[in-house]
């Protein structure tokens, strides 16, 4: 729940889907279960077979709601509105269809977790609720767009089998008329933020950007970890490193011979277009004012002595980073909706008792 569920229309949610699979295959493994000694009980206490763990659709059970509420039951009453039992339903399955690894926690949810989900819902209401009739275009255009991503990603794992995919949404009790309204609520709310949201806006937020937050580098190099060495002896060794490069070896020879970095070992040492900003203070220095082309001294971090050689440093424009800026944005006009405005406008909340208590 730390991200707003308001990000979920973002097509990337998507990517993390078959993520989750295989999970039914492992379970069984760890159960000491095979095909041929799983059955279920069936109506007169007969045994039947279970499902084939080998069938695609085995790995996408249904979700079990970890509550029972009325379709008509209020959930959560807010200023001109409220969250009914079945929409809170429907939303959570529909999360579900986009991520099965969030629906593995929808279903183990507490009462906290549970009102964490209304809460996060009905701010996605509330803003949707605000959009024009030309933001509603939009945002169901992109529903359908974003289904059929999703859709496509399933087939995949389906044989390209439309009718396993029909057999699935009837087993995950949604439709595509469910999935494409839910997501077109989500992308009502993200569309009205971002609305407010001026590329003068971001221009300014692009300009009060330091350098390093622009500069984008490809930068080889050799760790030589201090870690199971001492560091006079991790010393002479990168200066000896880096005495053979400025010779003329290979660098991403040596670096594949001697780094102690496993992340760049088969890089050859080479991190590629990286923001500078995501290494360590001393790395990023390096790479943010090494001669291009160079090799230079050791540069010591806690890691280690890493022998640097910058490739390619660029400074991104702000056509460059203008999305990248506008969803931090976005977050951040959420997060001060969710802070400031939110509970101002819930009057009342009435989340439904979970069947059990949840697991770890």
């Amino acid at each position: 729940m730390k991200r707003s569920l308001a990000i979920l229309s973002s097509v990337t949610l998507a990517m993390a889907l078959l993520a989750g699979c295989g999970n039914a295959k492992e379970n069984e493994q760890s159960n000491g279960q095979t095909p041929s000694n799983q059955t279920e009980a069936g109506q007169n206490g007969e045994q039947t077979p279970a499902a084939d763990p080998n069938d695609p659709l085995a790995q996408f059970p249904k979700l079990d709601m970890p509550f029972t509420v009325a379709a008509d039951a209020t959930i959560v009453e807010y200023q001109g509105g409220k969250l009914t039992g079945k929409e809170f339903e429907e939303f959570l399955r529909a999360i579900n269809f986009m991520n099965p690894q969030q629906g593995s926690m929808i279903e183990i949810a507490d009462k906290d977790a549970l009102k964490a989900f209304a809460r996060e819902y009905t701010a996605t209401k509330i803003l949707s609720g605000r959009a024009d009739e030309a933001i509603k275009k939009e945002s169901k255009d992109m529903a359908e767009q974003t289904f059929e991503k999703i859709k496509g990603q399933y087939l995949g794992f389906f044989g390209k089998d439309e009718a396993k995919f029909e057999k699935f949404l009837e087993g995950q009790a949604v439709s595509k008329e469910m999935i494409v309204g839910q997501m077109a609520i989500i992308n009502d709310s993200i569309n009205v933020l971002k609305k407010e949201i001026g590329d003068e806006d971001l221009k300014k937020e692009f300009d009060a950007l330091d350098k390093a937050n622009r500069t984008v580098a490809s930068v080889r190099h050799i760790l030589i970890s201090t870690e199971q060495r001492p560091q006079e002896e991790a010393l002479k060794l990168a200066q000896d490193l880096e005495a053979r490069l400025k010779k003329g070896e290979d660098f991403a020879k040596l670096a594949t011979e001697f780094t102690d970095d496993p992340g760049s070992k088969e890089t050859g040492g080479l991190y590629e277009d990286t923001v500078v900003t995501q290494w360590v203070p001393e790395f990023k220095e390096a790479a943010l004012t090494q001669p291009v082309g160079e090799v230079g001294p050791p540069v010591k971090t806690d890691y280690g002595y890493h022998i640097v050689k910058v490739e390619k440093r660029t400074e991104k424009t702000f056509d460059e980073m203008k999305e990248q800026l506008r969803a931090q944005a976005l977050e951040k006009a959420y997060d001060a909706f969710s802070k400031n405005d939110l509970d101002k406008l819930i009057s009342n909340y009435n989340i439904p008792e979970p069947k059990q208590p949840a697991t770890k």
